[in-house]
């Protein structure tokens, strides 16, 4: 019997006796739920967030209202909005843990940390570097110059040290270098061009992001070979060659034009760009103009940042500096990588700072480095006056103090003289202007008040349409991974503005981000307790006494074996089930913020099933597992629901079977598996409809894949498994990796031979030969045919009907008994 309803104002027909939930959901309505199961019991403690309200009712639970007559319904009118909100802030209240690693957060890069931690973990580490490079292409380079901000927020800190995590990256980096990486599934070359000025690590991080959305992109740069400052601006003792060369070959190789040699300003401007057919422009040329602190005679003094570019392109005089006194003036990247080379060259090399060592904007492991090499660092003293000797400078220095304001102040009456043979300024580098008269379009992009390109913050375009910009360039000199993430920042952008579309916004989530504690003062030490201090994988360093004597490099990689045992010391702080979390999901929805969740941990994690992590701490009494269980495996009890003095039990039986229904079910983190250890969303996964191949069943199967890597399974809504799978089919399926397993057919003439990899149709080929010759020699009778009991019951029949109609045998038989 058909019956019109009426939802939000829209005529519906529905079945008598059908639930009003199911129907909504069958229309596309936003009705939420966390405890309903279709065809199942309804739990003792239902979580009453799919409240409607229907005319003349009232307030009713749509997951067991039945139709029986004609009704009208809302699923968001003031009082339902009123009531869910209510019930989901009980829920948050008692809701402890992270969504997300505190490590991701202050990444420039956004990286999924904890992920490509966990496929290490597994020891897989092709997987682990395809993650890494959905947003980093160079982690090898990267790997070696990265500042870390992550590490100072880790949470293993608390227990012993910092995971190595920058450390862990260049391993699996270097390692795929040497060992080769997963193939990238490039789309075809468009022809839509791209020109990309300059080729450091923001604009080649921008062509790599193009190239991926198939762009026709041609990079530019005034150099020879392409890596700016990676090339010319960091020394081989800290980014070997070989590495940058071998990585930036990659990306090149995947069909991106390099052109060499191109000066912008003399060679090309954008008005010619543009002629030429560049449909949008990338500007990422770095920050080359020299900063200066500004003191009587300081443009006497020699520049670093000019020194280092002629040193990396060899053409430095290497003995003119041999026994030399040297004062670096300055204490940035520059003047760091400046001394180091200086001391190899057979320099005494001294850094003047005007402010404190704590105060040094670089990290303080570059000055460890720099001091064992010899280099000595004289801080809170500022050059006051430069002269130029017959041979050699006079610098004058004064010691300094702070204002109010921590400006440097100064201190004449402690004026000091030195005297040295060189004397060098390396204060940092800004984005220069001039290129405000290399052509007319140049001349329209507009500048701050600083002579730095002005550019929307949003999508980095310029004042001319269709250019953009980013890195040093656009914000001032900062860090390599910034600079990438400005070059896939505005691939995101310019691949908007070719296609006519707005660009997307990521959602900001800040708001409903639970966290176990934002700050190490707001962590439960309870939970700390769960974890055994382990020391910290720490790389080789090079004798300092031996390695100033060359240029190779300073810092040598962890093994394999030291890799997964610093990548198992991760806490595994972001939620294993944010992937399946419809608990988060409808806070979200329901704007519903999480400043009052739990802060203490209140049930140790559990930890004793084989194949399945509990964590009550997230459990929202749901009672979905319980009630998904075919085999009443789970003791499951809630008391005070909902209020302060909520307690759980939860436990496994002796009858769990490890199908793992319960885990797939459970509607927030509370239930992970161990097997999984990357957060992902299935947004960012390919779901993969496939069939069980353990035996004749045929179960339907989701596979959960990112980057060619399985990271689960799941089972589908399907005949004749209906979601649900044996321990195998849901855990099982890593044999994959195995190096044992046999990937393509291989066969041998004889058996003093070694198998050969050969064809399909070779493999059948000899296969059917050797069988009928046998069959004609010896008589049907002597051969037989085992099928095996993963087959399906087609495959069977198929294989009796070619021994029993080609071959003329019924020696047929199969182990299975399903």
């Amino acid at each position: 019997m058909v019956i019109k309803i009426v939802i939000n104002n829209k005529e519906i027909q529905a079945k008598k006796g059908e639930i009003l939930l199911e129907i909504a959901r069958r229309e596309g309505f936003y009705v939420p739920t966390l405890c309903y199961l279709k065809d199942k019991s309804y739990p003792k403690n239902p979580c009453g967030i799919c409240v409607v309200e229907v005319k003349g009712e009232g307030i009713v639970r749509s997951c067991n209202y039945v139709i029986e007559r004609e009704i009208e319904v809302e699923t968001d009118s003031p009082q339902v909005k009123n009531i869910r909100k209510k019930i989901l802030e009980n829920l948050v209240a008692n809701h402890y843990g992270d969504c997300k690693a505190p490590c991701h957060t202050p990444c420039p890069g956004g990286l999924n940390i904890q992920g490509y931690i966990g496929f290490i973990a597994q020891g897989d580490f092709k997987a682990s570097l395809a993650l890494i490079k959905e947003k980093l292409p160079i982690p090898a380079v990267v790997g070696r110059v990265c500042p870390r901000f992550c590490e100072p927020v880790c949470r293993r800190s608390l227990v012993d040290q910092p995971v190595a995590i920058n450390n862990l990256k260049r391993f699996v980096a270097d390692y795929c270098l040497e060992h080769g990486e997963l193939p990238l599934d490039l789309p075809p070359l468009n022809e839509r061009r791209v020109a990309v000025v300059g080729a450091g690590p923001a604009g080649i991080s921008c062509a790599y992001f193009l190239r991926l959305k198939g762009y026709r992109v041609t990079v530019f740069d005034k150099e020879e070979e392409p890596g700016g400052l990676l090339r010319y601006g960091i020394p081989s003792f800290k980014l070997p060659r070989e590495v940058l060369r071998k990585e930036l070959g990659n990306i090149f190789n995947l069909g991106i034009e390099f052109q060499g040699g191109k000066v912008w300003g003399r060679d090309f401007t954008l008005r010619d760009l543009k002629d030429r057919g560049f449909e949008a422009i990338f500007l990422a040329i770095g920050a080359r103009k020299e900063r200066f602190f500004g003191f009587q005679g300081e443009e006497l003094a020699e520049s670093g940042f000019e020194f280092l570019y002629k040193f990396n392109k060899e053409l430095i005089n290497l003995k003119e500096y041999e026994g030399k006194k040297i004062a670096i003036l300055g204490c940035s990247y520059t003047a760091l990588e400046l001394s180091r080379v200086l001391r190899r060259l057979g320099a005494s090399v001294s850094i003047y700072y005007p402010r404190s060592r704590m105060e040094v904007t670089i990290p303080q492991r570059e000055i460890g480095y720099a001091e064992k090499e010899g280099v000595k660092f004289i801080y809170v003293t500022a050059p006051w006056i430069l002269e130029k000797l017959e041979r050699g400078y006079r610098v004058t220095f004064v010691r300094t103090s702070l204002t109010e304001k921590k400006e440097i102040k100064p201190l004449p009456e402690t004026a000091f003289e030195e005297e040295f043979d060189i004397v060098f300024r390396a204060w940092g580098e800004a984005p220069s202007d001039e290129f405000k008269n290399f052509g007319d379009l140049e001349a329209e992009l507009e500048t701050t008040a600083e002579g730095i390109i002005k550019v929307n913050p949003q999508t980095l375009e310029t004042s001319v349409r269709g250019v953009f910009a980013g890195g040093d360039f656009a914000h001032g000199a900062k860090t390599v991974i910034q600079a990438v993430a400005a070059g896939r920042k505005a691939a995101q952008a310019i691949s908007a503005f070719l296609e006519g579309k707005p660009l997307k916004k990521a959602l900001i989530t800040v708001k409903y981000d639970f966290s176990r504690g934002k700050r190490a003062e707001e962590f439960d030490s309870n939970f700390l307790d769960l974890f055994v201090p382990e020391e910290r994988a720490q790389l080789k360093e090079r004798d300092p006494v031996k390695r100033i004597h060359d240029f190779e490099e300073v810092l040598i990689g962890l093994t394999e074996e030291e890799a997964i045992k610093e990548a198992n010391r991760c806490l595994r702080c972001g939620c294993l089930g944010i992937h399946k979390c419809d608990f988060r999901e409808i806070i979200i929805k329901e704007d519903v913020g999480v400043s009052k969740a739990r802060k203490k941990i209140k049930y140790a994690i559990q930890k004793s099933h084989p194949l399945i992590e509990v964590d009550l701490n997230k459990c929202i009494a749901c009672e979905k597992c319980v009630r998904i269980c075919p085999y009443e495996a789970i003791f499951f009890r809630v008391v005070n629901k909902g209020t302060p003095a909520e307690y759980i039990t939860f436990r496994f039986t002796e009858r769990c079977v490890n199908c793992g229904a319960c885990v797939d079910v459970c509607p927030t983190g509370s239930l992970t598996k161990k097997n999984l250890l990357v957060p992902y969303s299935r947004s960012e996964a390919h779901a993969v409809k496939s069939v069980c191949g353990y035996c004749g069943v045929g179960c339907n199967l989701t596979v959960w894949v990112k980057n060619g890597t399985i990271l689960e399974v799941t089972g589908r809504d399907l005949p004749p498994n209906y979601g649900f799978t044996c321990v195998k089919g849901r855990f099982g399926f890593e044999y994959y990796k195995s190096p044992e397993r046999l990937a393509y057919p291989m066969i041998r003439k004889d058996r003093l031979r070694e198998f050969e990899r050969v064809s399909w149709d070779t493999a059948l080929e000899f296969v059917a030969e050797n069988l009928m010759k046998i069959s004609q020699e010896y008589g049907p009778e002597s051969l037989g045919f085992l099928c095996s009991a993963r087959c399906s019951n087609e495959e069977n029949y198929l294989m009796q009907k070619i021994a029993r109609g080609i071959f003329k045998t019924n020696n047929v038989d199969n182990p299975a008994r399903v």
